[in-house]
């Protein structure tokens, strides 16, 4: 795509909507352009990554992780298993194999990507889902260790970004996420869907054409065993931080914020189904490839 890069082509889409200046930090996007940092673990640990910048995309699985630092676990009432249940497992599995992927290693128990900075550490159960997370309250300290964490995560995606934005004048988000089937059918949802896009937040007049490209390419995935089915705004809606973010930093960031129900596992359970996991590694591979060539293609 070549349109100019100019925030009059963007229209705003929720109430506060403007164009934010990309965080970035100059020595990491130095690195990270010249190949010296291509597949590692940031310094904190929160987040890992495999880059090389050949393509106009970004491939992310920002809840994947499970992890929780050893200080906080002792004032934890949460269980192993309950936190499982809410984090996205595998979806960083699924994901490997293409050129440029990102994914969280800390448990959305510790800090939630999605959120707001003053709403991503769940502190108290309405921050959980109804969960309580903690017996013991962390101290500010602790707190404060969370949420530097959070902020390296968005610096590091925006110095990608930048990077992404000055090669191919755009760039495609995948935000890869996955959902309990359970919690949706309780809701009301008799069938969810196997893949949901959430399209609340961008400007359908300015990308239609890419949002039902990849609504098509997701309805061609091969799921042995199970019917392929596609929704927009049906369980989510992709209104998450993470989207709302990005899509405030350039009008030439295009994100996809993508649900997979956890078909690929028993949530309950934390029992991981290798083989449909392999299906969809696959399939959203080729259907990644597709959809970002037929985007950046003249």
């Amino acid at each position: 795509m070549t349109e100019a890069h100019t925030s009059a082509s963007l229209q705003p889409v929720y109430p506060g909507w403007h164009i934010m200046a990309i965080p970035h930090d100059p020595e990491l996007t130095e690195k990270l352009q010249e190949g010296v940092l291509r597949e590692d673990t940031d310094a904190r640990g929160g987040f890992a990554f495999n880059l090389d910048f050949s393509v106009p995309y970004i491939v992310t699985a920002i809840h994947a992780g499970g992890r929780i630092r050893d200080e906080l676990q002792p004032l934890m009432k949460i269980s192993a298993k309950e936190r499982a249940y809410e984090d996205d497992i595998a979806t960083d599995r699924i994901i490997q194999g293409l050129p440029c992927t990102i994914w969280g290693l800390d448990s959305r128990a510790e800090y939630d990507l999605n959120r707001t900075p003053d709403t991503a550490l769940p502190l108290t159960p309405e921050m959980f889902w109804g969960v309580r997370v903690y017996q013991e309250q962390p101290t500010p300290e602790m707190n404060r260790q969370s949420l530097e964490k959070y902020n390296a995560f968005y610096h590091f995606v925006g110095s990608c970004v930048k990077i992404v934005l000055e090669r191919f004048g755009i760039c495609i988000v995948y935000d890869m996420h996955s959902y309990n089937i359970d919690r949706q059918v309780a809701k009301g949802f008799a069938s969810p869907p196997v893949f949901n896009l959430g399209t609340e937040l961008l400007d359908r007049s300015k990308w239609k054409k890419p949002i039902d490209g990849w609504l098509q390419q997701l309805r061609l995935i091969e799921i042995p065993g199970f019917q392929t089915t596609v929704a927009e705004n049906e369980v989510f809606s992709g209104r998450g931080e993470f989207c709302r973010r990005l899509t405030r930093w350039d009008p030439n960031i295009l994100v996809l914020p993508t649900e997979i129900s956890k078909i690929y596992m028993n949530a309950r359970e934390g029992i991981v189904y290798d083989a449909v996991i392999s299906s969809l590694q696959k399939g959203l591979q080729s259907a990644i490839t597709t959809h970002a060539r037929s985007i950046s293609d003249p």
